[in-house]
């Protein structure tokens, strides 16, 4: 499978805001419940093609990412896929990716994830932790191993 990471337009807009409520619908439902027009409302509001790299596989568009970089710390803001092509490794190898470039820069990755949602499998299977919680999220966090226990806030 050929995976491409290319800049986000504003032409992916259509298939991105299919995505989200393909992807997301059944977890915001179960939080907050859906409201269509809410929620196309605060989809158009975020949307910044500036912010995510889309995700194709063999020239189609399957998905898109967004992370946030910063000197501190990477944050995995959002990672959608399609249907279609999920379990099968993509999102796994994105995020190996993302824990190679901070364990690099020596920083920890971040992300949320949404409370009920079973991306926290993958993201508990790939050594994330939880490090906090709302109503909503759990925050988690992976760190390096290269990382001395001073830079990752703990007491030596």
């Amino acid at each position: 499978m050929n995976i491409t990471l290319r800049p986000g337009k504003q032409s992916d807009y259509a298939f991105l805001w299919w995505l989200h409520g393909a992807t997301m619908r059944t977890y915001v439902e179960a939080i907050w419940g859906w409201d269509e027009a809410a929620q196309r409302r605060l989809f158009q509001e975020r949307f910044d093609p500036a912010r995510i790299q889309i995700l194709e596989r063999d020239g189609e568009v399957i998905g898109y990412i967004s992370v946030e970089r910063n000197e501190e710390y990477l944050f995995l803001s959002a990672i959608e896929i399609a249907p279609q092509v999920q379990n099968r490794g993509i999102g796994s190898s994105l995020i190996r990716d993302l824990q190679d470039e901070a364990a690099r820069r020596r920083i920890p990755l971040r992300l949320r994830v949404l409370q009920g949602n079973p991306a926290r499998r993958l993201y508990d299977r790939l050594g994330f932790v939880a490090t906090g919680a709302t109503d909503t999220h759990i925050m988690m966090s992976w760190q390096p191993r290269t990382m001395a226990a001073s830079d990752r806030g703990e007491p030596r």
